[in-house]
This record gives structure tokens, sequence and C-alpha cells, in this order.
């Protein structure tokens, strides 16, 4: 701190109208290591059991995080005049950066096996979005905004889970669909500087493992999530042709492991609407894992949230 009071004297004279000099922005990611794992969120996590299993992966994940900085003076009329992005290595533990008088925002995203010198892996520019056929990444993420109109400014990182694994079962253990199982959502992915959801088609075909169905999803900005079955109507398998006017079908073309655009829609699960009832919180600073129990035959939904004492039970129409 002693090198960055000199530095501010250097460009600022005590003489002078401080106004226009810049404000010294400390960015200590001392803590990044440990807060992305100490939530009994992170804790209980599908992720934080397989990630921990390995520690060269579990140093993996904390040893770079992508930085951004973006924002104003008072004076400037562009929007975000000021920005800045950097891979950074976690044991640096602080950083200090020269930012406009005005305010800043800064973000912070940690993702397993993305995260390497040139940024993250297989995105570009200001989203991370997920394809179409792919589940969200492990991230971890920081948000805030800063108040830069004085001399410095502290800010501690603290990353937080920003993804929760949906899991489900359709019955007796070990039981599997005969159908093409997808989810759905309206959510497919985030903005790198703010961490708000980024609105899109989220299509993900989970693979049963005995019999338990997974799917990392976004943070979501309503209830859209459903879990839809598709199949090939057997006209389609014997004569190649797909059936328009059959029961289900709405015209879309589902993406899937060698889909050839003739399955149909057999049916819709909400499993948005089956999550807001239990009570779930999409805006909480860790989100929680869900599994989710689906007696079909009995027609009800029997919901478990990590961290959560207790079942949600709940009768449904199919």
């Amino acid at each position: 701190m002693w090198m960055a009071g000199m530095m501010f004297l250097s460009s600022c004279s005590i003489k002078e109208d401080r106004d226009g000099c810049p404000c010294w922005m400390t960015v200590d990611l001392s803590d990044v290591a440990e807060s992305r794992w100490k939530s009994p969120e992170m804790q209980s996590s599908t992720e934080y059991q397989m990630v921990t299993k390995s520690l060269e992966s579990r140093q993996h994940i904390a040893e770079s995080v992508v930085l951004r900085l973006r924002g104003n003076s008072d004076e400037d009329e562009v929007d975000y005049a000021f920005k800045m992005t950097e891979t950074v290595n976690t044991e640096v533990g602080a950083l200090e950066y020269e930012v406009p008088r005005g305010s800043v925002g800064v973000s912070v995203i940690g993702m397993p096996d993305r995260v390497g010198q040139d940024g993250i892996a297989g995105y570009d520019g200001d989203e991370i979005r997920i394809p179409v056929g792919e589940q969200m990444d492990s991230l971890y993420g920081f948000f805030r905004m800063f108040y830069t109109r004085c001399e410095s400014v502290l800010c501690d990182v603290e990353l937080h889970k920003e993804f929760c694994t949906v899991s489900f079962t359709l019955g007796d253990d070990g039981y599997v669909s005969p159908y093409d199982l997808e989810v759905w959502g309206n959510v497919a992915g985030v903005f790198a500087w703010d961490l708000m959801p980024l609105e899109g088609d989220f299509r993900y075909d989970p693979v049963p493992e005995d019999g338990v169905y997974r799917v990392r999803v976004p943070r979501q900005v309503d209830n859209s999530l459903e879990l839809v079955m598709l199949e090939i109507p057997r006209q389609a398998r014997n004569d190649n042709k797909e059936i328009p006017d059959q029961v289900g079908h709405d015209g879309r073309s589902p993406v899937g492991a060698g889909d050839d655009g003739k399955r149909v829609v057999v049916d819709r699960l909400p499993l948005g609407e089956y999550i807001a009832r239990s009570g779930y919180d999409w805006t909480a600073e860790d989100l929680a894992d869900v599994h989710i129990a689906l007696d079909l035959e009995n027609q009800q939904v029997m919901i478990t949230v990590s961290g959560w004492d207790g079942v949600v039970v709940m009768d449904i129409v199919i």
C-alpha cells in the first residue's frame, strides 16, 4: 500500500484539485481458493464431491480466474469508457489498478478446465453462452459495483456458485425412460461483465447413471425449465416420413446425438414450476443443487434441495 500511495502522489499533487485524479483500486484475490468451497451449498454439490477427489483438479480450479473492470468517470459521455480484462493467477494475492473517479464494476470468473492464460477457452467476447446441446459449466463468479469518487477503494473477491445441478429420477431405483429425454429452458448462459442471465435456447439430453439424470443449468429468470420426452413415431421409423399431426408434435427439431429431425414431443413436465413451488431461490448468492424424484405412477413429485432439511412433496397432474 505504501507503493500505491507513492504512485498516487506522483500522479496528483496535494495542492491540486484532486477531482480529476484517478482512484486506486485494490482487488484482493487472497480468499478466492477458499471462498469457492466454504459454503454449505458448494460443499454439498455434486461438482464439489467430484472435484475434491482430485487434489490436482482442485488446485487447477483455484489457480486462474478472469478479471474484468468496467466503468466511467462522472464526466464521461460514452458508456463504459474504461474497460480492462485479463487472466490472473490467484496466487498473486492482491492487484492494484488505476480507475476513473466515478463508478467501476468488478467481475471475476473461475471455471474448471476453461480458464487459461488466454482467458476462458471456448468463449469469446462479453458472453459466456452455452451451445445448444451442452450443459452449463461449473462457473463460480463475483460481481460488484464500486463508488470510486475517492482516492482508493478495496475490493475483496469472494466467488459464488453460479450454476445449479438438477438431478432427477423417474420411478424406482435404476428406472430409465423408454423415451429420449431433454431438459429445455430459456437461459443460455451469462454476461461476462455482470453475471446476469443470458436468454436463449437451452437444450441438453442427460445420460442416466444408475437411473439418475443430471444437468447443470444457469441462474433462471423464470420457471420455464421443462423435462421433454421425445420419440421417433413408428410410422416415421418404417417409411422415413414424419407425421405432422401426431399428438405432441410441435414443429420443433430438438438437438441430440444422432438427431435426424424426426422426433416428436410425447410429453412435457414443468421442472421449473416444481422447483419454484419448493421455495427455491434463483437469486441466492450460491445456487443450491436440486434433486427431483418424479413418481409418475402416483402423480407425485418429491424435491430435495442441498443444504435444506426435509423433502418437499407435491401432487401433480400428468
